[in-house]
């Protein structure tokens, strides 16, 4: 509707531009006969046509100058008097030149020979009715801009709203059964073998760990000062029972660490899930490399040998419903990306993504 409403104005208005030229051109072509009424007068004692004379006289806004068939200025209107006084021939010329572009010149002829000729320009009504419709556009963009922002803003909100409501009430269906296999593990103790029980143990408290990531989602979690290749020895530890064998998971510390302001719990999901992506793309046997560096930031750097990620989704893999895989609903990279810029207030980025791997990495400022 803005567009066809734009559309419909800018028609309009060039229309009235041309109204507007086709009215000045008859005007000056009116004042031109005039002025040959006037020169083939026979006698200069007769007196003037009041109408030949009102119409030499009456006041407008046209630019114009009138040369002489020697080309010399005999008249002038609407025109720069103070440029007509410093370079008189220099600027006649640039006028001429300029109008006859515009409008064909109109000759007065006197018995039958080149008498005088008009040289005349567009008014400035016209110059600012041509400009109007580029005013005219960078306001409708502009509120056009306005609309999408609001949109856009008011859609993330909903999203928030979305992520927030669903993510407390998954740690809220979470606690009632982690509590009662606390329960039921603390029966266990008496009559099962250690071993089973802590590795019962080891699910339950991950299980715990998960609900109180889901938690922590709409409200600002508290960050630590941590050493990141803490966050990352745990996870890896408790990856590395969990994978297929023909996968090898390997950390490479490059540099003196330098402690950053997380949240452990939330940042060793982001790298759970990121693992897990590198997992799930790697057919057989594969590598993954995490590389932890330090500079003026902290950097993580995933790196897996799998099948990357096709070119059409490279782009938009951090959005929410985007997924390579055949099952799963394309959640884990956009709650990533929102973990790490909006709680830790870094950047998580996809390097690059080929047949032979795929390179994620994440920014952390140093505490």
């Amino acid at each position: 509707m803005a567009l066809g409403f734009a559309g419909i104005t800018l028609w309009n208005t060039n229309k009235l531009i041309q109204r507007i030229e086709q009215d000045e051109k008859q005007q000056m072509e009116l004042w031109g006969l005039a002025q040959q009424k006037l020169a083939s007068n026979k006698d200069l004692n007769d007196p003037i046509d009041p109408l030949t004379f009102q119409i030499l006289t009456s006041e407008n806004s046209i630019p114009m100058i009138v040369v002489d068939n020697q080309n010399r200025l005999l008249f002038s209107n609407n025109i720069n008097q103070r440029k007509l006084t410093q370079d008189s021939l220099g600027y006649v010329q640039k006028l001429k030149e300029e109008f006859s572009a515009v409008h064909t010149p109109i000759e007065i002829t006197y018995k039958d020979s080149l008498y005088q000729r008009m040289y005349y320009g567009s008014s400035n009504l016209i110059y600012q009715l041509r400009y109007y419709p580029f005013a005219f556009l960078l306001i409708v963009a502009f509120i056009g801009g306005l609309v999408y922002a609001y949109y856009k803003t008011n859609r993330q909100a909903v999203e928030n709203k979305l992520w927030t409501g669903m993510a407390k009430e998954t740690a809220h269906q979470l606690g009632t059964p982690i509590s009662s296999l606390l329960g039921w593990l603390a029966i266990l103790e008496e009559d099962v073998d250690p071993k089973i029980l802590n590795q019962i143990k080891s699910d339950v408290t991950r299980l715990e760990t998960i609900s109180a990531r889901f938690s922590k989602i709409g409200s600002l979690p508290n960050r630590n000062k941590t050493k990141i290749s803490t966050v990352v020895h745990d996870i890896t530890q408790y990856m590395q029972i969990r994978m297929p064998k023909d996968i090898l998971l390997e950390v490479v510390l490059v540099g003196e660490e330098k402690e950053v302001s997380i949240n452990a719990d939330l940042m060793s999901w982001v790298l759970e899930n990121l693992i897990k992506n590198s997992i799930d793309a790697i057919r057989g046997k594969g590598e993954i490399t995490i590389e932890l560096s330090w500079d003026k930031t902290a950097l993580i750097s995933i790196l897996d040998s799998g099948g990357g990620i096709p070119k059409k989704l490279q782009g938009k893999v951090f959005e929410a419903g985007v997924t390579t895989k055949k099952r799963g609903w394309g959640l884990g990279l956009a709650l990533a990306t929102r973990i790490i810029t909006q709680y830790h207030d870094g950047k998580l980025r996809l390097i690059s993504s080929s047949t032979s791997g795929t390179c994620f990495e994440i920014q952390l400022p140093i505490a």
